[in-house]
């Protein structure tokens, strides 16, 4: 019985789990080593002898210590972000409220429920001072690729009328990582009891606070000139109630009124401010 020639692409297929699962190993040992032992006392000899494998094998894929942790805040990353992705754009999708409360209540669940995500994150900010290279790897890989996406998020959210989204996301992100740190990290929630549900809606209120209806603001009348009014020499509009005074100067509907108002405007080929001067001087309009 012939032997069956073995394919480049089946033997490619057949090396690929296994390589997963070698790196997985060393990931896994590495982990254990870095928040036991902490970043500095962790060698590539404890690596080696805690996931299982040669030294061959480790450096193989990792070529020194450091491309060793950037590749585990890599896998830890990831792994958070399974079921959270603000990479995806319908993660985006919805109201602004919605929006920014799904946002803060999957960190904050994230980091509650992951305590070695939470660990690491302590033995960064522990060693930061003497390898502030760890720190540069963590912020690029997690909170760098977030804030880009909520800053970006909050210059297209216009209602929301924020002077400086890129301030806004920062204070929504560090407000966050605030409460991490005291609550879960120094220990201080009963030094400083803080339930995040009030936290989130407080932080909320403060970024929606001044936002604008988008409904009433496309039917304002206001920001559409009339095309039917007379102009002067000078270019200015001529008053099409002639000395008549305006008897409304100032309007407040709902969005179901503004809705109905550009429906009459657009049945008698009229703007929607001519149509208010209409009702206000008592004239006469086609509803039906």
């Amino acid at each position: 019985m012939k032997a069956r020639k073995i394919k480049k692409s089946d033997a490619d297929n057949s090396e690929r789990p296994q390589s997963a699962d070698k790196v997985e190993a060393i990931l896994k040992g590495a982990i254990q080593e870095f928040l036991t032992h902490g970043y500095a006392a962790t060698t590539m000899d404890r690596v080696t002898a805690a996931a299982g494998v040669s030294k061959a094998t480790v450096y193989s894929y990792f070529q020194d210590k450091e491309s060793l942790f950037a590749a585990l805040v890599e896998q830890l990353t990831q792994k958070n972000y399974q079921d959270f992705n603000p990479q995806d754009p319908r993660f985006w999708e919805g109201e602004p409220a919605e929006v920014l409360r799904k946002l803060a209540v999957n960190l904050l669940k994230k980091v509650e429920c992951k305590h070695e995500f939470r660990d690491l994150v302590r033995l960064i900010i522990g060693e930061s001072g003497r390898f502030p290279v760890l720190a540069q790897i963590f912020v690029r890989n997690v909170d760098q690729k977030l804030f880009h996406h909520l800053v970006e998020y909050l210059k297209s959210c216009q209602e929301l009328q924020l002077p400086d989204p890129e301030a806004a996301a920062r204070v929504f992100i560090g407000t966050l990582v605030h409460y991490v740190i005291v609550q879960h990290m120094l220990q201080a929630h009963n030094i400083m009891p803080m339930e995040s549900d009030r936290l989130i809606d407080t932080l909320i209120y403060l970024l929606t606070v001044n936002q604008k209806d988008k409904l009433a603001d496309k039917y304002a009348g206001t920001r559409h000139k009339s095309w039917r009014r007379k102009r002067s020499a000078d270019g200015k509009f001529e008053p099409d109630y002639q000395s008549e005074p305006k008897r409304l100067r100032s309007i407040r509907l709902t969005d179901t009124a503004w809705e109905q108002l550009a429906a009459i405007a657009e049945k008698n080929q009229i703007t929607r401010s001519e149509a208010i001067e209409i009702f206000a001087r008592n004239g006469e309009i086609e509803l039906d």
